[in-house]
């Protein structure tokens, strides 16, 4: 194309070369920055002003003469442009019609034609008056737009996932991916009438609404409800919103997307089955077993009592060790049943003085502290109410106190209680300079049944500091342990303090 423009000699402009008063020469077209242009009735141009070589690089002495489909590309393009050209012909005028246009430099540019023939006195065309508007850059915006558009389409299309925009004043569904199609969708369908097979939005507390709530708060929300599928069956889903807003900081729409969480819930609902099932097999089992394994221990002492000279040293360490198991097996039936009482039973806050509690438990081991000669140090700053289950409290630091004296070693001299406060919580410690606990030990140990090396030849049920744990975890806290072998143990216990 380009070549052969080249190569062509331009015609030499006769008089009807010339625009007459009103057309090329006016100023204001002059100066346009729109294309416009004069051809004869046969498509041959006769005069185009200053944008148009400006915008296709041709001078206009290379334009006029020529017809104005040289100027367009061969094929599709040719062709669509030969069907207007008779559509001209036949209504005198066209308006936008879409065309392409070759530049000097082989670009081509998407055009939008308007011609209007002007005729003369006996109603023959004198010539064509045409208007070219350059829309490539619209063009190539609106295919990128399209190409984003169905890039999004597939994104939301590849979910697995209902997913949702709604409008935020009618709740109309105004896009939604093949997962979200609970039923037939409409310019008009609401998102309560999809999924709920509502009238009219969610208002109950078990079905918050995540549209109204990201409206009141201009935040994400999740929110947990039962919506219906194609068959009208019932599925637990995890709803998320997030808002959508508009310059002046108003939500106008929500993106919402849902998880199908009903494997989930029955999982959780046969899981918490299961645990009450198995709470009631420990009750029963502790409470059935407790009074057996007393009156066994009871029988075994009075059998060591009475029989004591009728058995020789082997039958004398029977009895023994039966009477060690038996106590084993009565103080482990007691901790299980300690355990369950700490993570199912609710608690009794109450206002309680921690320095009653410490006392308490130092009157308990005091024999043994005192034998031991282990010093035992209380803080001296420490609030004289606190709100928590005294009992329970009182349990946390037994067993703390317990645990250091069975698993502290020959060396410890010295178990200290201390104290600090924050905003959220009250944080007690219980310190010991004895052997300590290797690192990789610090959590385990908080579960149900574990003993640590130290623990060998040591008695014990293994669920002391699981207890501790269950604890502090019902009074809103954690718990945690900070220990250096051969130096110190230091248990962290932090209670909330809102209770």
């Amino acid at each position: 194309m380009e070549s052969r423009l080249e190569s062509d000699h331009p015609k030499e402009p006769g008089p009807s070369a010339h625009w007459n008063v009103g057309d090329i020469c006016d100023p204001l077209i002059q100066h346009a920055p729109v294309m416009y242009f004069t051809t004869d009735a046969s498509g041959i141009i006769r005069n185009v002003n200053p944008f148009w070589a400006e915008t296709l690089g041709w001078d206009p002495a290379h334009a006029i003469g020529r017809a104005f489909e040289d100027f367009i590309p061969e094929g599709p393009a040719r062709s669509a442009f030969g069907l207007a050209w008779k559509s001209l012909l036949q209504a005198g005028s066209q308006k936008d019609v879409p065309l392409e246009l070759m530049t000097r430099a082989g670009e081509v540019l998407d055009v939008l034609w308007s011609v209007m023939a002007q005729r003369g006195l006996q109603g023959d065309v004198q010539q064509y008056l045409g208007i070219l508007v350059n829309v490539t850059s619209m063009r190539q915006s609106e295919k990128k737009i399209r190409e984003q558009n169905e890039f999004l389409r597939n994104v939301l299309e590849a979910l697995p996932h209902p997913f949702y925009v709604l409008d935020a004043e009618t709740y109309v569904i105004k896009m939604a991916n093949s997962a979200a199609r609970f039923g037939p969708l409409t310019p008009t369908t609401t998102c309560y009438a999809l999924t709920h097979r509502r009238v009219s939005p969610c208002t109950e507390p078990e079905h918050t609404c995540p549209l109204a709530v990201v409206k009141q708060t201009g935040k994400p929300v999740t929110v947990e409800h039962v919506h219906y599928d194609r068959d009208g069956n019932p599925r637990d889903y995890e709803v998320h919103g997030y808002p959508i807003f508009n310059d002046r900081g108003e939500v106008v729409q929500m993106i919402e997307y849902s998880l199908d969480i009903t494997e989930r819930k029955q999982m959780e609902k046969a899981i918490e089955e299961n645990a009450e099932k198995v709470k009631l097999f420990a009750y029963s089992i502790s409470h059935d077993l407790k009074s057996p394994l007393i009156g066994i221990h009871g029988l075994v002492r009075l059998l060591c009592k009475r029989y004591e000279s009728l058995l020789d040293d082997r039958g004398k360490s029977y009895c023994g060790q039966i009477l060690k198991t038996s106590e084993h097996a009565v103080a482990l039936v007691e901790e299980i049943n300690a355990y369950i009482k700490a993570k199912e039973v609710a608690l009794a806050f109450e206002s309680m003085d921690p320095l009653e509690v410490l006392r308490m438990v130092r009157e308990e081991f005091g024999a043994l502290l005192g034998v031991r000669q282990i010093a035992w140090v209380e803080p001296q700053r420490i609030p004289t109410t606190i709100r928590a289950d005294r009992q329970c409290m009182l349990r946390v630091f037994r067993n703390l106190v317990d645990n250091a004296l069975k698993y502290g070693g020959e060396t410890l001299s010295r178990i200290e209680i201390g104290y600090e406060e924050s905003a959220e919580f009250h944080t007690f410690t219980v310190k010991d300079d004895g052997v300590g606990i290797k690192p990789e030990h610090s959590e385990k140990i908080f579960e149900q049944f574990q003993r640590n090396e130290t623990s060998r030849g040591v008695e014990g049920t293994g669920l002391g500091l699981a207890i501790v744990k269950a604890i502090v975890e019902k009074h809103r806290g954690h718990i945690r342990l900070e220990s250096e072998p051969g130096i110190h143990t230091t248990f962290h216990i932090a209670i909330a303090r809102d209770l």
